[in-house]
């Protein structure tokens, strides 16, 4: 297991942390007032969340939706958690004090890799599911074909379905959308 890195023994408040973030070297999560440093992530991450992005700005883009990947930051309400996810989609109204921090996204999607396995399917799915708005959270893996899709269902309970087939197609009937799970491993394993 890998553990996740404190950057230093600081406690930070949320204003420290955002100019922070804004002159440093390396991204950095902030969680409870610590800084836990991202790690660099392998060209298959990469690549799998452009096209995520991609594939989500062709299908909401004309729906009012902004797409943002890897660089904004998600905040959890009642929380002193943010997060950096590697792909979502947000109608939240660009306003001056979320231009760094989005409240209101209605799908994350993580890539996985060592470093962020268990986080990005404990506590990140813990943090996220808290929030009002999120209708669905991936995780991707990107060496094996594999997609968890969680979705709120009516009474804010969350069901998981995995994919593992190419031919399967992910259905996000709340954002009225669809993909074929090819359509996001084909370039990067190889496979048709």
């Amino acid at each position: 297991m890998v553990m996740r890195t404190v950057t230093n023994d600081k406690i930070f408040t949320k204003e420290e942390y955002i100019q922070h973030e804004l002159h440093a070297e390396t991204r950095s999560e902030f969680i409870n007032g610590q800084l836990f440093i991202m790690p660099g992530e392998k060209d298959i991450n990469n690549k799998i969340a452009f096209l995520l992005a991609m594939f989500l700005y062709q299908s909401l883009n004309s729906k009012g939706y902004s797409i943002f990947s890897h660089d904004i930051k998600i905040g959890i309400p009642g929380e002193n958690c943010f997060y950096y996810p590697d792909v979502f989609a947000t109608r939240e109204e660009r306003k001056e004090e979320n231009q760094y921090i989005k409240y209101e996204p209605e799908i994350i999607i993580e890539v996985v890799s060592p470093s962020s396995q268990i986080t990005d399917s404990v506590d990140k799915y813990i943090d996220y599911t808290k929030i009002p708005s999120l209708k669905y959270y991936l995780i991707v893996e990107p060496e094996t074909i594999l997609i968890t899709v969680y979705e709120r269902t009516v009474g804010s309970q969350w069901e998981a379905r995995k994919f593992t087939k190419l031919n399967e197609f992910v259905a996000l009937d709340q954002l009225g959308l669809s993909f074929l799970v090819s359509d996001i491993y084909q370039d990067v394993l190889n496979v048709h």
